[in-house]
């Protein structure tokens, strides 16, 4: 005789779902104690369930994060879960919250939830109401006369009119916007700008066009001229091991060059650089899609330079800012969508030289009236701004107390990124109230300097609803051809970076999720991705002139207690239909809930969050170390040949030769002592002598 206990035991989720209390609070407990955070669940009662949740007593050192910035985070989780569950018993949640062992509640929060489940009873239970009433007039019309009965159906039919308004399930704003005007509402292809109105490029050409996920790729100094025209008509090599950029939604480099064949200078500079306009080969072949006009050689040729190379950009399809004929055209920015959000690229030079101005070709000098103006003007029109800054010391690793304040001016005005560039070298990069600040990027490709091996970096932002991940990808260039490095060489970059990055207060890792807000003043977004086409070979922007809490995850230490083994395991919650590479757990179908954490992912900081918790002083120095905004180049040693337009000319090789010479000891035997009118003991003379020769 064979014996079966059981063919089919119900899950977790299928006991949470039928009304069982017990295997609920093994549920949700399950998912907030890796957190640090118990639950408890009681009993539902009239469909309210009842939850009890307590903070591990580290949290009790900021009651703030306790109280304000974890309270809707955690309100929106617990939420969200039993909006998944589905269970036609629970219709709402009311959670309190303390700390572990203390019997003070610090708050306590009611929500209704409406799910799938008990919407569906709702209409059963109102379609029986109806019924009812159906049967209760149709034998009153049997009893009444005509009139009466006309009046009475009349009665009837409004009260059920009225009725089924009621019974409508509240909606979110966006689903309110698609049922009332149906399609969403195209969003407009300009946006008025500080001084014009400006027109929004549609991205098109993306290597992944169903991933919802847009990658944003920036790079430092690259410069075309010297070294990297001596390879002749071959356009690929610069950039032939770099498929990031060319995978990338909008890859972005500051450009150190005209694009000219003038011959025309300023001749007051040290250093002209100027390509060859074939050289935008280059680019096209790398995948750059824009480039910065706002730094210190874009006017090395004067206007004629200048014009000559925004036509060159324009015609290769490459966007620019930064620079232009005039200072509408130079403050101009660059208003990118691509698959369904709108970034906007502005770029400043941090000088007044070469400044444009009415009527005058120029750069667009950094002005902070300008900046807030520039920003404010747009907040409420893009989904995301950065702005890039020609700023610095040249070879400077850390930037001036002048330029932290600045980069944190541009974030309080509404910037989402500020992107550095100039000193040639990495600098470091910090968080400040929740979006990153990049100093410094280096050198990229830069054939104007007599180094062509050096280490540098590129950043690479990705962003998915309005989650902001940013990650430094560390590069080693090797005969100006820049590679992305892993293992030691990476690793050895990437720690640089940090090290560099140790100054400020909320220093910003290799990788790091940022959260944004959803800004008020923004109309509802839709996504709205392009049709597949074939990966990018440069962009399809129109020429611009023709009619885009730190909340690691920590598993449970061996000391706390661990859930009942009696129960089954908890099922994998189900997976997300889209194939992003951004959040690996998806979200769900509620928009206004948010998913547990992923280990795999790095530290998240949410905006809100105070930006020195710990009240420590602040790491840097008030007083700025380097009084000077720019530095002229080192002067070459006598003898050495120097190759053209040289940064670093090559310098010979330093020889030590040590020379010994002896020279007499004194000492001290013991018991004797030293009086102050005696004459003084004789420190003995250096043993070793360094000639540098």
């Amino acid at each position: 005789m064979v014996y079966t206990e059981n063919w089919s035991q119900p899950s977790i989720l299928e006991l949470a779902r039928s009304g069982n209390f017990q295997a609920l609070n093994y549920w949700i407990d399950s998912l907030l104690r890796p957190e640090g955070i118990y639950a408890r669940v009681e009993q539902a009662q009239a469909g309210c369930v009842q939850i009890l949740v307590e903070f591990q007593r580290e949290f009790a050192a900021d009651t703030t994060l306790v109280g304000s910035t974890l309270r809707e985070g955690l309100v929106k989780f617990i939420c969200h879960q039993l909006w998944r569950l589905n269970s036609p018993a629970v219709e709402g949640v009311r959670i309190h919250a303390r700390l572990a062992g203390e019997p003070d509640i610090l708050w306590q929060q009611s929500v209704r939830i409406v799910t799938p489940a008990n919407r569906q009873r709702r209409r059963d239970r109102s379609r029986m109401v109806v019924d009812w009433v159906k049967f209760k007039t149709y034998r009153s019309l049997l009893l009444v006369g005509s009139a009466l009965a006309s009046f009475v159906l009349g009665c009837w039919v409004s009260y059920h009119e009225a009725i089924a308004l009621r019974l409508v399930s509240p909606v979110s704003p966006y689903q309110q916007a698609a049922v009332m005007s149906g399609p969403p509402p195209k969003r407009p292809d300009a946006v008025q700008a500080a001084l014009e109105v400006v027109p929004v490029w549609q991205q098109k050409q993306v290597a992944n066009p169903y991933d919802p996920t847009v990658t944003l790729m920036f790079g430092g100094n690259v410069n075309l001229s010297d070294a990297i025209a001596a390879n002749g008509n071959d356009y690929h090599w610069a950039f032939a091991n770099m498929d990031e950029y060319r995978q990338a939604d909008v890859s972005m480099v500051n450009l150190e060059n005209p694009l000219t064949t003038s011959t025309l200078n300023s001749g007051k500079k040290q250093l002209n650089f100027k390509a060859d306009p074939e050289s935008v080969k280059v680019l096209t072949a790398g995948g750059v899609d824009i480039v910065n006009l706002a730094n210190s050689h874009a006017m090395d040729y004067e206007e004629p330079g200048l014009v000559e190379t925004i036509n060159t950009l324009n015609n290769a399809g490459i966007g620019h800012l930064g620079a232009g004929r005039d200072i509408k055209e130079a403050r101009r920015p660059d208003i990118i969508e691509v698959k369904g959000q709108r970034i906007a690229y502005l770029g400043y030079y941090d000088a007044d030289l070469h400044a444009a101005d009415q009527g005058k070709a120029g750069t667009n000098p950094r002005r902070n009236n300008r900046v807030a103006e520039d920003i404010r003007a747009l907040r409420g029109q893009v989904d995301w701004i950065i702005v890039n800054y020609h700023w610095g010391v040249e070879l400077a690793d850390y930037p001036g107390d002048w330029q932290i304040d600045l980069a944190r001016f541009t974030i309080d005005q509404g910037a989402d990124l500020v992107v550095g560039h100039h000193p040639h070298v990495l600098q470091g990069a910090e968080v400040y109230k929740g979006r990153p600040i990049v100093y410094s990027l280096g050198n990229f490709i830069f054939g104007g300097n007599a180094r062509s091996d050096y280490d540098t970096a590129v950043l690479k932002v990705s962003l998915k609803d309005r989650n902001m991940k940013v990650e430094f990808l560390p590069v080693e260039v090797k005969k100006f051809q820049p590679k992305v490095v892993k293992g030691a060489t990476g690793e050895r970059i990437l720690k640089r970076v940090e090290q560099i990055s140790s100054i400020f207060d909320r220093p910003m890792g290799s990788s790091i999720v940022l959260d944004a807000p959803i800004n008020p003043a923004m109309a509802p977004k839709t996504s709205n991705s392009p049709l597949p086409t074939p990966a990018k070979n440069g962009t399809a922007f129109p020429a611009p002139n023709s009619p885009g809490s730190s909340g690691q995850t920590n598993p449970p230490a061996p000391g706390q207690l661990k859930p009942t083994p009696i129960l089954p395991p908890l099922p994998a919650a189900p997976k997300g239909q889209e194939n992003s590479s951004f959040f690996q757990n998806g979200s769900g179908s509620a928009t206004e809930s948010n998913p547990p954490q992923n280990k795999d992912l790095p530290p998240r900081i949410y905006r809100s969050q105070p930006q020195n918790p710990s009240r420590e002083v602040d790491p840097f120095t008030k007083e700025p170390f380097i009084k000077e905004p720019f530095i002229s180049p080192p002067s070459p040693i006598p003898g050495a040949v120097l190759s053209p337009q040289s940064y670093l000319p090559p310098t010979g090789g330093v020889s030590f030769k040590v020379a010994l010479k002896q020279q007499p000891t004194n000492t001290i035997a013991p018991g004797t002592s030293c009086d102050a009118s005696q004459s003084r003991l004789a420190l003995p003379q250096l043993a070793a002598i360094v000639v540098v020769g």
